[in-house]
């Protein structure tokens, strides 16, 4: 009788346990449609069936359907037009989805939707999490939620491995160089990627769009200088120079180079942030 009783008992506690988590949907029987996510655009998307046919705009978006194994259902378009020639591209692609960067104008985005009825997904940027997210819904929208799973699951484990090598870390002033000097806010996906290796964007929020003043660039001094692989920026070019080569982290050496691919947003974040880690913090991943 006691047997029975506690056999029940541990029956009961699992039962208990399992309550009020979400089933993943991991087979081809469950159904995940009609599904509706909110991105970056002022609407939710929401569709009622598998996109067979994708569009996507942008690098990102691009990377992000590659990582989940949706190449056969892509369609791709010349992305780098604008304008009624983009939304003409969009039209003979016949698309049930499109999958946008927030660098696609709304008004093309609009047009698109008007002329092929197709869902659109505007993919959030600004951070690692709205990468994650991104990535997510465009999984559920996809029919792919469990592929989704493990590509942001690679970028978690990333971010897990460097809190753990940095804690204790000191934060370091950064300057991003994405070309000719030219900078990037601390807003931006890249500004979130440098703040989470404990850096700190001397250029701020905000800046202008052209070169940064050098001059003001040196009597800041930053610690450490991050330049994205298409810049065409090299260690040696800066300490060629009669200014660049006063700033603390040109004559130290702590420079280093990000391909430009994994600072895309999309599934090559978590790299981009264990790539600026090193730079900002050598000693860290000896």
């Amino acid at each position: 009788m006691r047997i029975a009783l506690a056999i029940c008992a541990l029956a009961l506690l699992a039962a208990g346990t399992a309550c009020g988590e979400r089933t993943e949907p991991t087979g081809a029987s469950v159904p995940i449609y009609p599904v509706t996510v909110q991105g970056a655009a002022e609407g939710p998307t929401a569709l009622a069936e598998t996109p067979q046919r994708i569009v996507p705009l942008g690098r990102g978006p691009h990377q992000i359907l590659r990582a989940l194994g949706l190449e056969r259902r892509t369609v791709t378009v010349d992305d780098s037009l604008v304008g009624l020639p983009l939304v003409a591209q969009i039209k003979k692609a016949r698309p049930d989805l499109i999958v946008a960067s927030t660098d696609v104008d709304p008004l093309d985005l609009a047009r698109a939707r008007s002329a092929t009825n197709a869902a659109v997904y505007v993919t959030p940027d600004s951070s690692m999490g709205d990468v994650e997210r991104a990535i997510g819904d465009v999984g559920l929208l996809a029919g792919r939620p469990v592929a989704a799973r493990r590509v942001t699951a690679g970028i978690q484990r990333d971010r897990r491995q460097v809190t753990a090598r940095l804690s204790g870390a000191p934060v370091v002033t950064t300057f991003i160089d994405v070309g000719h000097f030219s900078t990037i806010g601390s807003r931006s996906l890249l500004g979130s990627i440098v703040e989470a290796a404990k850096g700190k964007d001397v250029a701020g929020p905000s800046p202008e769009q052209g070169p940064f003043p050098l001059k003001r660039l040196a009597s800041i001094d930053p610690e450490a200088y991050v330049a994205l692989s298409d810049s065409g920026t090299t260690l040696a070019q800066l300490r060629a120079n009669r200014v660049a080569k006063k700033i603390a982290a040109v004559r130290s050496g702590r420079f280093g180079i990000v391909a430009s691919r994994l600072a895309q947003p999309g599934p090559g974040v978590g790299k981009a942030l264990v790539a600026v880690a090193r730079i900002l913090h050598p000693d860290a991943f000896r």
